[in-house]
């Protein structure tokens, strides 16, 4: 997968966070605001590694 399959899971994973908090199912909304943090972290995560290994390959920078 790549960051933007972990971005494209937000959506949902908020869909069900926003669900179970107008049900005040906490534990839920809780465990899905948690998911929604951790596709963010992931694609962030995927992005980083992508420009440090460009980098560290040589990469040149376009203006």
């Amino acid at each position: 997968e790549d960051a933007t399959d972990q971005l494209n899971k937000i959506k949902d994973a908020k869909a069900k966070h926003e669900d179970a908090a107008k049900k005040k199912d906490w534990e839920q909304a809780n465990l899905w605001a948690e998911q929604v943090w951790q596709y963010q972290v992931k694609a962030a995560d995927l992005g980083l590694r992508a420009k440090t290994y460009l980098e560290q390959a040589g990469a040149k920078k376009v203006k």
